[in-house]
């Protein structure tokens, strides 16, 4: 008897309404139904009705309303945000190929990056993919790694600029560059002439200026080497960090590396090359593999792997 064909999955009709969605979305993302309503071009008694009636579909509350405080999710609507998000997208990306499969890309990505690597990689980035996409809006959240994965899987960004460096399970990548770690000195310091690459172990005994934003351990630099240095201050300003650093308080150590070695109050700084044996640390573009991906988000990460294919953020040597 020939095999019979397998019946199709039965397909009902769904009762809740994308627009719904979407509301739920730009609600929760504004803080306030007033600013949402804006947003959307929805009158704000329009916009509290769509919300409640999306409530109802679901049997659930999905906010607070705070009286002249704008709204908060409730833990309801906290779990149910991720996966809104990610709805909103599919329709987009359908609607897009379905409408104009031929056409630019339009929309908007939401960037996180860890908030020294920004000033490096943004300009050139979106610089070069707004000239190819101009209907693309590209806007930034800086925070920590630990938070910026955390925002990746939970859908409130699309993708990161992050370092390589004990990334969180459900997260992948593409890398960009390599970048290694250096020694940063004042001009007056005794090991600021020598020509030779210097070992943290002769810096053990000195003063640290400790940039506490680097991924993972602020000290990770440090364990590689054996080394157990002695921070007298922490920062998560780099300015402030090369600052202090030209002023002669301590050294640093140091992964980004700027064109000029003058810092904002003009004074020299002198970069030193590390003796010891330190793995380069990759800058990557991440995303979560939970979500899906949009067409706009898939050309921004070919662009950036492409673009810094070609050009570093930073001088010769870094890669």
């Amino acid at each position: 008897m020939p095999n019979a064909t397998p019946p199709r999955p039965k397909i009902s009709l769904p009762r809740l309404s994308m627009r719904k969605i979407a509301c739920f979305v730009a609600t929760a993302d504004a803080g306030t139904v007033s600013a949402a309503a804006k947003q959307l071009s929805m009158s704000q008694a329009r916009l509290s009705e769509t919300l409640i009636d999306l409530e109802r579909d679901i049997g659930m509350d999905l906010f607070v309303r705070h009286k002249a405080r704008g709204v908060t999710l409730t833990h309801s609507g906290q779990q149910l945000l991720a996966e809104a998000r990610d709805l909103i997208r599919h329709a987009e990306a359908f609607e897009s190929l379905a409408r104009q499969p031929n056409a630019d890309l339009t929309g908007s990505i939401a960037i996180g990056s860890f908030p020294t690597l920004l000033p490096f990689v943004g300009p050139p980035l979106v610089a070069g993919f707004h000239s190819l996409h101009p209907g693309i809006d590209l806007h930034f959240v800086e925070n920590s790694q630990t938070e910026l994965e955390r925002a990746l899987l939970e859908g409130s960004i699309e993708v990161a600029i992050l370092y390589d460096a004990d990334l969180t399970s459900g997260i992948d990548k593409r890398i960009l560059f390599e970048s290694t770690p250096y020694v940063l000195l004042s001009k007056d310091h005794h090991l600021a002439q020598s020509a030779d690459p210097i070992a943290l172990a002769e810096l053990a005994e000195e003063p640290l200026i400790l940039m506490e934003a680097m991924p993972g351990k602020p000290d990770f630099v440090f364990s590689y080497a054996g080394v157990t240095p002695r921070p007298i201050h922490r920062t998560t300003n780099f300015e402030l960090v090369r600052s202090l650093v030209a002023r002669n308080v301590g050294y640093a150590v140091l992964v980004q590396r700027p064109v000029t070695n003058v810092t904002y109050e003009g004074l020299p700084l002198v970069m030193r090359p590390l003796a010891d044996k330190i793995p380069p640390l990759r800058v990557i573009l991440a995303w979560s593999t939970a979500v899906h991906l949009h067409q706009r988000v898939q050309a921004l990460l070919n662009y950036g792997e492409k673009l810094f294919s070609r050009t570093l953020p930073y001088p010769e040597g870094e890669k």
